[in-house]
């Protein structure tokens, strides 16, 4: 009842165009209720907060604004709308006055923080890498230090994801070592988790020892005979798998039993399930292996089943198609809108269309006028090839006629070229090219290249393959390791002689291979599938 009241006051004072000090101390009042509902995880509506959305757009400052905004979002968000969240989110964000000096940047780094958190559970995690960056980075700006520190640490989870170990395990040692710093010892050793898997498979048994000690004494989720919080059941298979691969075998049986008696759901009783099965083939008792690896199957079946139905709720969440059902017929219904519309939609179509047949004429005119410089260039070479035979005779028309193909072929132009002289013939020519030797002949070394290395190979792409390089320029960031990978294929390296290019491993370069194949292309494959797909564009 106080909640609907509360309602009917906001919109009552909005509607009565209030702008008087004490009148908007009172809307403020109502919006930081809101805002401490919000803290303490105590549910409010859309309707709750939209009356002051409304009222501080017109008579609020920046901030009034980027709180309001961003308190419809979080109410949209609770309720499973996504989508009505982030466009909310991205209209506290335009609200936000990064320039004034009393700018909330604590209040801006939530708000980047909430768009993360939507972006993870839709699993875009590159996307949620980037927001997390400029959470930390407000965080930092608003003099919120464990903020700033926790949206850090979110950035690991990201890399976790997309399956980046050296910068999770990075992350995590640094942010756990500021936590410290900073006073937090219960969040520096929390954060040491995600560090001790990858410590135990790169062999660093000592160090993972050490953070195993400190996530046990320090972080808190442990009672006094050294159990675990429920729900953090597995972390006993991590502690199992570093008595696995010490060869302390009863004390890993010990933790992955323990694992599948604590941990009741299908995660831990497939993870401790297969550690028992790995554990007993190490022993060799192989009606015990086959027991569990059964066992670790039928839980990886339901693992994957309870995976699909929450792949299935989260589409729900994000397609919403109910509400947005609502809005097209709400906005059906207004005929003037609709009338504008579509004689906006015939003004673009004639518009269109005239630019289309335009176009095609310029481009007849085009193809036309190379057909004719190409089958000239053809004759000349033709004629040279012929003169080549007395060269001494011939020596001066040779030489006008060489003259005569650069100008042609400046003429031509580099589309030309592809056009009427096909890629199997640019790869020819490609290969023949004294720089394209040279980079092959540090690929054949197993060198790293150089930054020259890398004009070199880029003006190999532009000069032979230029709609390749266009479309690369236009998809991927320059300089970055997808677009080097991407040009490398597409030069006909191999994937051992890219890593040695790059400096990277061989796993390394499949893995990204994999990642560009899925982004540009929507494909799943290896790198030999990318490299075709890369080869279809010229």
């Amino acid at each position: 009842m106080k909640r609907l009241a509360g309602f009917f006051f906001g919109l009552l004072l909005v509607l009565m165009g209030c702008t008087t000090a004490g009148e908007r101390a009172l809307m403020r009042a109502g919006l930081d209720s809101i805002n401490i509902r919000n803290h303490n995880d105590q549910p409010f509506t859309a309707q709750d907060v939209e009356p002051y959305v409304r009222f501080f757009d017109d008579h609020g400052t920046p901030n009034d604004q980027l709180l309001a905004h961003y308190l419809l979002g979080r109410a949209y968000h609770e309720h499973g709308e996504a989508p009505m969240a982030l466009q909310c989110y991205h209209e506290a964000l335009d609200c936000a006055d990064t320039t004034a000096q009393d700018c909330d940047f604590a209040q801006l780094s939530r708000v980047y923080g909430q768009m993360a958190l939507i972006f993870y559970q839709q699993g875009l995690y590159r996307q949620m890498l980037t927001y997390e960056q400029y959470s930390e980075k407000y965080a930092w700006k608003g003099q919120d230090t464990l903020a700033a520190l926790m949206s850090y640490e979110q950035e690991s989870q990201a890399h976790r994801n997309l399956n980046i170990p050296d910068s999770l395990l990075y992350i995590c040692e640094h942010v756990s070592q500021l936590y410290r710093k900073y006073g937090y010892l219960h969040y520096s050793a929390s954060a040491l988790f995600h560090t001790i898997r990858i410590l135990i498979i790169r062999k660093q048994f000592d160090k993972a020892r050490n953070n195993m000690q400190i996530y046990e004494s320090e972080s808190g989720y442990f009672d006094t005979i050294g159990n675990i919080q429920k729900g953090r059941e597995i972390y006993y298979r991590i502690k199992g798998l570093y008595f696995l691969h010490t060869n302390i075998l009863d004390s890993a049986e010990h933790y992955f039993r323990k694992e599948l008696r604590d941990g009741k759901d299908f995660n831990n009783q497939h993870s401790g399930s297969l550690g028992l099965a790995e554990l007993y083939q190490i022993r060799q008792q192989t009606d015990s292996t086959a027991k569990y690896y059964k066992y670790a199957y039928d839980m990886s079946d339901s693992l994957y089943a309870q995976r699909k139905t929450k792949d299935i709720e989260r589409i729900q969440a994000m397609y919403n198609y109910t509400r947005h059902q609502a809005i097209a017929l709400k906005e059906s219904q207004s005929a003037t809108r609709a009338n504008i519309r579509f004689l906006i939609s015939i003004v673009i179509l004639l518009f269109v269309l005239l630019t289309a047949s335009w176009l095609y004429i310029a481009r007849r005119k085009v193809i036309e006028s190379l057909e004719q410089t190409a089958s000239e260039l053809n004759e000349i070479r033709e004629e040279n090839n012929a003169l080549k035979h007395d060269t001494i005779a011939n020596q001066q028309q040779i030489i006008e006629n060489e003259k005569r193909i650069k100008h042609l072929e400046k003429k031509l132009g580099k589309y030309g070229k592809i056009v009427f002289f096909g890629s199997e013939r640019m790869d020819n020519n490609l290969k023949q090219s004294p720089n394209y030797q040279q980079i092959e002949e540090l690929a054949y070394k197993g060198l790293k290249l150089s930054e020259d290395d890398w004009d070199t190979v880029c003006n190999l792409a532009s000069e032979y393959y230029p709609g390749f390089y266009d479309f690369l320029l236009s998809r991927l960031q320059l300089d970055s390791i997808d677009y080097h990978i991407c040009l490398l294929l597409r030069l006909h390296f191999k994937t051992g002689e890219i890593a040695n290019m790059l400096g990277v491993t061989p796993p390394y370069i499949s893995k990204t291979s994999t990642d560009i194949l899925g982004c540009l292309f929507g494909k799943k494959g290896s790198s030999k599938e990318l490299s075709k797909e890369l080869r279809k564009i010229d």
